[in-house]
This record gives C-alpha cells, sequence and structure tokens, in this order.
C-alpha cells in the first residue's frame, strides 16, 4: 500500500491510500502515519479511499483506531472516495454513523470549519 500526504488547506491533511487496506503491514504503515501526523500536531485528517483495492476487518479496524486517535488528541477525522464494497462495509457494521464520509477528498476537507471541534453526531 502506498500513502501519499498532502495538506489540503492550512492545517487539514489528507493521506491518500492506494491498494489494499488490511491486516497486516498496510495497518501498520496507516498506524504510523497517524503517529506522525499526531506527534506533528496535525489533528485534522482526511484519509482518502478512492484509491483502496480492498478492505478486510483489519483495515476497518484501524481506520475505527484512527478516528478514536485523533479525536483523543482533539482532532476529527473524515473519509472520502468510500464506494461500492467499503460503503457496505461501512454501513453493515455502523461504522457509517461514526465516520463522516465524502464524495471528494476536496469535500472532505471543506467540511472542516473554524468549529470543527464542535462533532456532530
Amino acid at each position: 500500500m502506498q500513502i501519499a500526504k498532502k495538506e489540503m488547506k492550512p492545517g487539514v491533511v489528507v493521506l491518500e491510500l492506494s491498494g489494499p487496506l488490511q491486516m497486516g503491514v498496510e495497518c501498520k504503515q496507516l498506524e504510523l502515519a497517524m503517529d506522525q501526523l499526531i506527534s506533528d500536531k496535525q489533528t485534522r485528517v482526511v484519509i482518502d479511499l478512492s484509491n483502496v483495492t480492498k478492505l478486510d476487518s483489519g483495515g476497518l479496524g484501524k481506520l475505527v483506531n484512527c478516528f478514536s486517535r485523533l479525536k483523543t488528541a482533539g482532532g476529527a477525522m473524515r473519509l472520502s472516495g468510500v464506494t461500492g464494497m467499503m460503503e457496505g462495509v461501512l454501513k453493515l457494521t455502523h461504522a457509517d454513523r461514526f465516520l463522516k464520509t465524502y464524495p471528494t477528498a476536496v469535500e472532505a476537507a471543506e467540511s472542516f470549519s473554524d468549529s470543527s471541534s464542535s462533532q456532530a453526531v
């Protein structure tokens, strides 16, 4: 799996994932990338899944873990590019209730306003 990091707008980082997000090395890569963001105080994060080819339970668990860690650090996380099977998995597990999804990374980044500290439920 490849992870490309870019700043979409000031204070909002996008992690573009490509390839499979599954248990093992890929999950560890995402965890390390998130560790780096949190230590750099970059806590408004969009994870772009539009180029992810496979998502398993380990990958979903890691996304939930990243969301939880960012929230604990006073930040927030959005998902973009969630389609088809991934969308079904989020709905089936009810993760879509707290993992906010947007069609594009740009729309997800724009969803962060200066009042993003007030989380929608």
